[in-house]
């Protein structure tokens, strides 16, 4: 039980993800001419939320292992 409610956390986070990343590739033409602000703040946002994806993944995996109900 313990294990599906994490891996549902895990699937909203990775459509976070998911749609910040489609927001930025449907909002600009040519994406090598972001400035490097706009690179810091999609990865400021992007990549903590990949790692949280990472862990929840893991810790769902795990769940039962650990002996989580």
């Amino acid at each position: 039980m313990t294990g599906n409610i994490i891996f549902a956390a895990a699937a909203v986070t990775f459509a976070v993800v998911f749609w910040l990343m489609l927001q930025l590739i449907t909002s600009r033409r040519d994406l090598l001419n972001m400035t490097p602000a706009e690179h810091g703040w999609y990865a400021k946002r992007l990549f903590p939320l990949m790692l949280l994806f990472a862990a929840f993944l893991t810790a769902g995996s795990l769940a039962q292992q650990w002996g989580w109900p």
